[in-house]
């Protein structure tokens, strides 16, 4: 979504499955379209604060209604500053410079769920932009893929090694790619959960 000279970009992924899983990213993409739309925040940090009171609010956590969460990467980009600004609920963000990656990492607890109580506020994190950095904010879904010739998990570091070797292309190649690799490396195994991955070249 955009607001002003920022566009804003979630990857989200709720802990919650089936009609708890559908009902929570009803509410969190409600609640987030009104701070960025309606409140004007456009700060990632302020945003999952607020998103974090929402849901456990909504949800009526403190009363132990529900224990479901979100874990979500959320970026604000100015182009024209050639600035961004991200903070991660248990998500982090990957950026690719000159073939090499730097990890943002998050801050490590979800939005709602079970630390309700939990008083740490959401970090912001600042990176200036240069031409050709390639950014990428996942849920979990594509590095805890079961398969290989062992049916072990991809992991992190393979599905980094992946973007790695992809970055000479462009974007909609890469989608296929990562596409086509997901599913040799799933090959007869069920696929085990959402796969989720946003990247954008700058």
């Amino acid at each position: 979504m955009q607001n002003k000279d920022k566009v804003i970009v979630a990857a989200a992924d709720c802990t919650g499955h089936g009609v708890a899983g559908a009902f929570m990213s009803m509410i969190g993409t409600s609640l987030i379209n009104h701070l960025v739309n309606e409140k004007n925040i456009t700060n990632p940090a302020v945003i999952l604060d607020e998103l974090n009171e929402g849901i456990i609010n909504s949800l009526k956590q403190r009363q132990g209604d529900s224990n479901d969460g979100m874990d979500i990467g959320l970026c604000s980009i100015d182009f024209k500053e050639n600035k961004l600004l991200f903070a991660g609920a248990n998500r982090p963000l990957w950026l690719f410079r000159n073939e090499e990656i730097k990890v943002i990492k998050p801050d490590k607890f979800p939005i709602g769920g079970m630390q309700v109580d939990h008083k740490n506020k959401y970090t912001a994190h600042s990176i200036d932009l240069l031409p050709n950095d390639t950014i990428y904010i996942f849920s979990d879904g594509y590095s805890d893929q079961f398969g290989g010739e062992q049916g072990k998990k991809m992991m992190s570091k393979r599905f980094k090694q992946y973007l790695q070797v992809m970055q000479h292309l462009p974007m909609d190649k890469q989608k296929e790619q990562l596409e086509q690799l997901f599913n040799s490396w799933k090959g007869n195994h069920e696929q085990v959960d959402d796969v989720l991955v946003v990247g954008i070249r700058v």
